[in-house]
């Protein structure tokens, strides 16, 4: 495990899309800015809010390097608008329900250097639930990085960016480019941030569909049919489970 240079303090911008999240923006905001880890940027990119969101960004903007408000296609085109205006050398992306840990960019500094393309940690949900991320084998059939986890080096944007086409899981397919070509990554064992556990991705089939496009593009061969049958099958596993916890179809 690699540290940075004790003297250095990496910019770090965190990148924040926003679409009618008035009830839960004010506290997101606020766990950026009472970081104590000041060398940050925050972009804001709004989806042409109409539910008093931008009234709470304004009592923030003494805070805000850059705010976007205009109309556009889901998150992660917000996400790229974001990532083509942020400078820093790290990027790190917020939900709007979202919280920031206290003082975790700090804690998460001094693992943040050249050695690593994504340094990431774990989050919290609401219910109470601890996802622990990683990047291993099982990434080959989901997604096993929580966004709100993950700190990405700027390098990972060199030419990627998130497709607008995918709904739920387009974050998924930087993490399994990174998995696919061993780029070095770093866990820290540390809540990163905690987390709506209400979001979209509890969405089964949209799910399925979605990562099966997205493996298509990066795993070649018989491996790629028989990642699909496993997918399967991990796809009913889960939503028979669902029904007998919950009582009804996912």
């Amino acid at each position: 495990m690699q540290l940075a240079k004790e003297t250095s303090k990496p910019l770090i911008s965190i990148i924040v899309p926003v679409f009618n999240a008035v009830i839960c923006l004010e506290a997101a905001l606020e766990s950026i800015v009472n970081q104590n880890y000041s060398n940050y940027e925050l972009i804001i990119i709004d989806g042409g809010s109409t539910d008093g969101s931008l009234t709470v960004i304004e009592k923030f903007k003494d805070k805000i390097k850059l705010c976007i408000s205009e109309v556009d296609s889901g998150i992660y085109d917000a996400m790229n608008k974001g990532i083509d205006r942020a400078e820093g050398e790290w990027l790190y992306f917020l939900g709007s329900d979202d919280e920031l840990s206290p003082d975790i960019l700090e804690k998460i500094v001094p693992f943040l250097n050249d050695k690593y393309k994504i340094v990431f940690g774990d989050v919290v949900f609401d219910n109470g639930y601890r996802m622990q991320s990683f990047l291993g084998y099982r990434t080959l059939l989901q997604n096993t990085l929580h966004h709100q986890g993950a700190f990405y080096s700027r390098e990972n944007f060199t030419s990627f960016r998130y497709d607008n086409s995918l709904k739920i899981l387009a974050d998924y397919e930087l993490n399994l480019i990174n998995y696919v070509k061993k780029l070095p990554v770093l866990h820290i064992p540390a809540i990163i941030a905690r987390c709506n556990s209400g979001g979209t991705s509890s969405q089964l089939s949209q799910s399925l569909f979605e990562t099966n496009m997205v493996r298509k593009r990066h795993v070649d061969g018989k491996l790629k049919n028989l990642l699909l049958t496993l997918s399967l099958n991990l796809y009913y596993t889960q939503k028979m489970i669902r029904r007998v916890l919950y009582g009804h179809k996912v």
